[in-house]
């Protein structure tokens, strides 16, 4: 079948296809606590609907709109954008809708809620409400909210010098929940572009949100696969970071979800200066990757 052909089947297949609800067929047991709260699948929906998503996966220069970007830079349209432009699919529009919804959320909540409490005791006394009563907003959105939910088409750009797009590090602080859905193209051998699990060596200690590689070690791969999904409570626990990418004219394509709060969720410890000084070679090395 030509290209032309097998894209013309997919969007005719999409009009059978609901948009996937990720994570509803879960129950707590499959989330694995070590060594922080994640959990990671292949093929985590139907290969249908797979074909259906990724057919209408929007191109680079959409997600661009015009804007410069240097090599392995990640780019991306936030639910705001998506949903206010008429160029992405309605079964793309479905995804996003859900994804950042209330019922999200508490599904969310169903399988790492006793996670959260254990990771942020006084997280729920802070904000006034138990996990399963916040109010929702998506990002970017007006209205009373207790977190907000995102949902982003990224693209990391093309690759002129083999490099890693994140080095070891933890989300920032005000978020508390992430996953990623990859999209690989069909026909991408370029090497890397893996997702890395890490366990601390010792307390943690960081560079602003990243760690030194002396601290840390790499425990579990999530492969840049077609169809892979990763979720996990990001804490000062949670450090994770992505595999260096050869050089590549093709971009590395995924979904982005997010659960930000209004208020730091934590704090990592920093360096002090006798420390940063020690250290002055990692320390340099994990302060040259700005790319938060």
């Amino acid at each position: 079948m030509s290209a032309a052909a097998a894209s013309t089947a997919a969007n005719a297949s999409a009009d059978h296809v609901s948009a996937p609800r990720l994570l509803s067929n879960l129950q707590p047991g499959d989330v694995l606590d070590a060594p922080y709260a994640h959990y990671a699948t292949a093929n985590v929906v139907p290969a249908e609907v797979y074909a259906a998503l990724e057919a209408d996966f929007p191109k680079l220069d959409m997600i661009l709109n015009g804007r410069a970007a240097g090599s392995n830079q990640a780019v991306r349209m936030t639910v705001k954008q998506v949903l206010n432009d008429r160029r992405i699919s309605p079964l793309w529009h479905e995804f996003f809708e859900y994804h950042t919804s209330g019922d999200y959320w508490r599904n969310v909540v169903r399988l790492f809620g006793d996670r959260f409490r254990r990771a942020f005791p006084n997280l729920e006394e802070r904000v006034g409400r138990r996990y399963e009563d916040w109010r929702v907003v998506p990002r970017g959105f007006a209205g009373e909210a207790d977190i907000h939910l995102d949902c982003q088409f990224v693209m990391n750009t093309p690759v002129t010098e083999v490099s890693s797009v994140k080095t070891a590090h933890v989300d920032l602080c005000d978020k508390i929940f992430s996953a990623l859905f990859y999209f690989r193209e069909a026909g991408d051998n370029t090497p890397g572009g893996d997702f890395e699990i890490y366990r601390w060596r010792r307390e943690p200690r960081f560079i602003k949100h990243r760690s030194l590689s002396r601290d840390v070690e790499m425990v579990k791969i999530v492969k840049y696969e077609a169809n892979s999904y990763a979720c996990f409570l990001n804490s000062e626990q949670a450090v994770h970071g992505v595999s260096p990418r050869g050089i590549t004219n093709v971009p590395r394509r995924y979904i982005n979800f997010i659960a930000e709060l209004p208020i730091k969720a934590f704090e990592p410890k920093q360096l002090n200066a006798w420390q940063r000084l020690w250290y002055g070679s990692d320390v340099k090395a994990a302060a040259q990757d700005e790319r938060y």
